[in-house]
């Protein structure tokens, strides 16, 4: 008897190992109606050598929910991608309903990819937008999105927002909007979200009292206790063509203290010395590779596997196209880069200061993003 419970106990361990990673798809729905909507998705596995086991829960906040989270296993053979059309409702049987996708497998964090198209079928044919599943490492406790649009000529602009809720307890997410000069505005909107769940805001001008506000260019800054994911869908009224926003890291939110500065009292200056002559410490030189697009809109380092490349100052970081992508660093860094967007080929940029720098691709958004840390 008690051998029985150890070899179980050994298997139950066993099988947690083995489902050591998780992406989640924010938001995913099949919904009939007025403004039906309905998620394809799609799952692939990067490996060339190992199977993925795969079980995706199905955590619904919208709708009828099951009592229980449905959930759903499949295996993925090397290099094998699997089709999931109306998921929702086909491979979960909650129709009617939306919701967010857990997906926990075994391997490494690189090798699961899974995208989705959430459309609608009104208007016809049908409309529709691009949404990843996101990594644990794309959940902050402070995001923001940007690229937010409200009113405007004709009927305008609208955005909705979206939050998941990745951790195990419920938390308190706060929406702020601001306009591009950092200004505030209307009122925050807060809500409780539960854990391994989220809530979606539609109409997020309106229900912060500024639903007259004119923007093009808005932001939402987005702040709770724990990580959590953030996302954005901005909508053309007059054509309904959504796009959709993924929250980047933000700095904490703060109130705005203004600085004093005094004037010193005159005094009589004091001579010195001239400030001393500084000698840079030679480059080291060399290069580390990064592949713009392996395996879909992911950044790769040939080193470390991941869309974090690791170097010292003076070498170079050398990108190789397998897509039509960009390599772009963020603005307001001491490093500055543009590949420009291209399909093959590839771009090199050589690092002279030590940091952090970030980059992304233009034609996806930060939704594919990179860092490269220099030391």
């Amino acid at each position: 008897m008690r051998k029985s419970i150890v070899i179980l106990l050994a298997a139950f361990l066993c099988a947690g190992a083995m489902l050591a990673e998780r992406v989640t798809l924010p938001a995913a729905a099949s919904i009939v109606g007025g403004a039906p909507f309905f998620s394809d998705v799609r799952a692939f596995n990067t490996s060339y050598t190992d199977s993925l086991q795969v079980t995706a829960t199905y955590r619904c906040f919208i709708g009828t929910c099951a009592a229980s989270a449905p959930t759903s296993t499949f295996t993925l053979a090397p290099r094998q991608s699997q089709a999931f059309d109306d998921m929702v409702a086909s491979t979960f049987n909650s129709p009617n309903t939306a919701g967010g996708v857990e997906f926990d497998f075994s391997g490494q964090s690189d090798e699961l990819v899974v995208t989705s198209r959430l459309y609608s079928t009104t208007p016809e044919p049908t409309v529709g937008m691009f949404i990843p599943a996101l990594e644990n490492s794309q959940a902050f406790p402070t995001t923001v999105l940007t690229s937010i649009r409200n009113g405007g000529a004709n009927q305008g602009f609208r955005t909705n927002v979206g939050v998941f809720n990745p951790e195990d307890s419920a938390v308190n997410v706060t929406f702020q909007i601001f306009d591009e000069n950092g200004a505030a505005v209307g009122t925050a909107v807060t809500r409780s979200v539960p854990g391994h769940s989220g809530l979606q805001v539609s109409g997020i001008f309106g229900v912060a009292g500024a639903a007259g506000t004119q923007t093009s260019n808005g932001v939402i800054v987005v702040s709770a206790a724990t990580q959590v994911f953030s996302y954005a869908a901005v909508i053309d009224n007059n054509t309904t063509d959504p796009i959709f926003v993924v929250g980047a890291q933000d700095n904490p939110l703060q109130a705005f203290t203004p600085q004093v500065t005094t004037t010193p009292a005159q005094s009589t200056p004091t001579p010195t010395s001239p400030a001393p002559t500084v000698t840079p410490t030679p480059s080291t030189g060399g290069s580390q590779t990064v592949n713009v697009g392996q395996g879909g809109d992911r950044f790769v380092d040939s080193v470390s596997g991941t869309n974090t490349t690791t170097i010292t100052r003076g070498m170079t970081v050398h990108w190789v196209w397998f897509g039509f992508h960009s390599s772009t660093s963020d603005n307001g860094q001491a490093e500055s880069w543009d590949s420009g967007e291209m399909s093959s080929g590839s771009f090199n940029h050589t690092f002279n200061n030590t940091g952090t720098f970030t980059y992304f691709c233009t034609v996806h958004g930060h939704m594919m993003s990179g860092s490269v840390i220099v030391n």
